[in-house]
């Protein structure tokens, strides 16, 4: 029995529906080796029928009277998350991202995750074992698999998993193109599922795993490259700290390092430790700080 309310649970002999989930198993692969051995990478980690319902219900205990049946296929969310994201942020090296760009971001992926993300052709597919999904992961539903209807018995036997009702709307209507938004359930529709939801944006976004990922601000990566630092042969481990060391001084340090200069200049005497001291003084004084602010400097 599924947990998660985008699924709900099937008998072993219903007919296959529009929103069936389909383990890659081996009956399965036998057939994508002959007609379409591409889809046996193991990327593709499971597939869904987008074929409509009533196209493959079996009528008078025989086979439906369409001639093919559909599926797209499915991939874990993280190994494709980047390809989504460079649609919509601006990319400085692979994994990269203007900071700027992040709202774009948290948008895109509440789109995904409230099945919205038309654009794109995706589903979003949350993890739920017992609806034969391990991980986050996203039907792509412009790559699909053409299978003839003669298959029909294998594909109910990979069968692991199923929409609920609204959700196999909402997938019949993102598959058609159709011109009427159908009503699914979104995160948001509680203060709990939203909070939900802001977790899970963040989880992606915001993760400090090194396939997540990483924001850096405009101002520094202009910064670096009037220095003459090529970003492109920076590996993204590095580069965040790369940039750091080129990026432009904040308002309050600029007005810092001017003090200090002046007073350098002035040549009275005053050793570079003193100057030290009284850089780490102006920088940790509060109304130093709000002088600074009440100026609009930053």
């Amino acid at each position: 029995m599924p947990t998660h309310w985008t699924y709900e649970a099937f008998e072993t002999q219903d007919h296959l529906q529009q929103g069936d989930i389909l383990e890659p198993t081996q009956e399965l692969r036998d057939i994508l080796s002959s007609v379409h051995p591409h889809f046996l990478d193991p990327k593709y980690t499971a597939f869904l029928i987008v074929t409509q319902s009533c196209d493959i219900v079996c009528r008078k205990g025989g086979l439906p009277d369409t001639r093919y049946i559909n599926i797209a296929v499915v991939r874990p969310l993280e190994t494709v998350l980047h390809n989504f994201l460079s649609q919509v942020c601006e990319c400085i090296v692979d994994g990269v991202y203007l900071k700027e760009s992040k709202a774009d971001a948290h948008r895109l992926m509440e789109r995904i995750f409230n099945q919205n993300e038309q654009a794109l052709g995706i589903f979003y597919l949350h993890p739920d074992v017992n609806a034969g999904i391990d991980t986050p992961s996203v039907s792509l539903l412009r790559v699909k698999v053409t299978l003839r209807v003669e298959h029909y018995e294998v594909l109910r036997k990979a069968r692991r998993g199923r929409l609920s009702s609204d959700f196999r709307s909402k997938l019949g209507w993102l598959v058609g193109n159709l011109y009427a938004r159908i009503g699914t359930p979104d995160w948001t529709d509680s203060e709990d599922k939203k909070k939900q939801l802001e977790n899970l944006i963040r989880d992606w976004i915001d993760a400090e795993e090194d396939l997540a990922p990483k924001w850096v601000p405009r101002l520094w990566v202009e910064s670096a490259k009037k220095k003459g630092v090529e970003l492109e042969g920076i590996p993204k481990n590095q580069i965040y700290r790369v940039l750091s060391e080129h990026r432009p001084l904040k308002a309050k340090e600029q007005a810092v390092e001017h003090v200090l200069r002046l007073i350098r200049e002035a040549d009275i005497g005053i050793s570079e430790d003193n100057l030290l001291r009284i850089g780490n003084r102006l920088n940790n004084d509060e109304l130093f700080t709000k002088a600074i602010k009440s100026a609009k400097y930053e």
